[in-house]
């Protein structure tokens, strides 16, 4: 939807200003059933006010690896989009597979090691998840508007680029909530850089790396190349390549947590950049001609020990 990003509201979005004012009364609404966490455990979500592209799942990359290095015991619990398991709760595990538990939950597991669970009933989840292990801290990837789970600390990501959009609610606008609702809670972090007109806690930084396929080979230097990318701000990884000095020959969008189409690996022509995202999603080895942009996600450590110090307060 592009019109969600103008400088101000369009006439697409005037005309659907009543159903967005419906919309609103149903949040408002529901937003009365926030509640503490009761499980023992603080929990910590990471969510978003926009639909897609924030950068919620490199920013918990960044924060539960922190938390592991100060000795803190995390587990993760996400509604798993995108995944159809046969059953919920469903613990992710080595073996599984984007198609069960979807692509965000496989790649934090991978990357993280730490104890997670899906289910679209996130309450179930973390459930699940602390009565399994001793933990010290569940984190809930994205979540914030799933208001039958309780919480004890909620982060807000916002696209430092494209900002919180024309301010409008859906399907005016792409905000889930009022832009009023960062009022309540305790850390809002720019993807990036800081949005403009928004006060934010910190910035987090993604520090995309040179593709490289699976042999480890980085990609030659000014290739064409064919990008497909399924996450919700695709443009981010066209001013990546371009940076780096490649050239986009065509972008292919097939939507946020859709799989890479099989043309795309069957066409050798010229090289094929991908996220790992998309790659997580995908059979291993990855084609020769294909190339995985991987993230190291940072966020300051000032911010990352204020978290760590707020989670030990809960603790005692």
């Amino acid at each position: 939807m592009k019109f969600w990003y103008l400088p101000q509201p369009g006439w697409q979005a005037r005309l659907l200003w009543p159903l967005s004012w419906v919309f609103a009364k149903v949040v408002r609404l529901r937003l009365r059933k926030r509640k503490a966490a009761s499980y023992g455990v603080p929990l910590l979500v990471v969510g978003n006010l926009s639909v897609g592209g924030t950068g919620k799942t490199p920013a918990i990359s960044a924060l539960v690896n922190y938390l592991q290095g100060q000795g803190l015991r995390c587990g993760l619990v996400s509604r798993g989009y995108g995944g159809k398991a046969t059953a919920y709760p469903y613990k992710v595990t080595a073996n599984s597979s984007a198609a069960l538990c979807g692509d965000e939950p496989l790649l934090l597991y991978r990357q993280l090691q730490c104890p997670t669970v899906v289910d679209p009933n996130r309450d179930r989840a973390v459930r699940t998840l602390v009565n399994a292990q001793p933990l010290d801290v569940v984190i809930s990837d994205d979540g914030l508007q799933h208001y039958a789970m309780g919480r004890s600390l909620e982060l807000v990501m916002i696209d430092g680029r494209r900002g919180l959009g024309n301010g409008c609610l859906l399907p005016a606008g792409p905000l889930r909530e009022p832009i009023e609702r960062l009022e309540l809670v305790d850390w809002v972090v720019g993807k990036h850089q800081a949005p403009p007109g928004i006060a934010v806690s910190a910035v987090l930084s993604l520090n995309p790396q040179r593709p490289v396929n699976a042999a480890g080979l980085p990609l030659p230097e000014h290739s064409r190349v064919v990008v497909c990318a399924g996450i919700g701000d695709p443009g981010s990884v066209v001013l990546s390549l371009n940076e780096w000095g490649y050239e986009v020959v065509r972008l292919v969008e097939p939507g946020d947590h859709a799989a890479v189409p099989e043309a795309l690996l069957r066409d050798t022509a010229q090289p094929l950049v991908i996220t790992e995202k998309d790659a997580v999603k995908l059979q291993t080895p990855l084609p020769p001609h294909c190339y995985v942009i991987h993230l190291r996600p940072a966020l300051p450590v000032e911010l990352l020990a204020d978290i760590a110090d707020r989670i030990r307060s809960l603790l005692k």
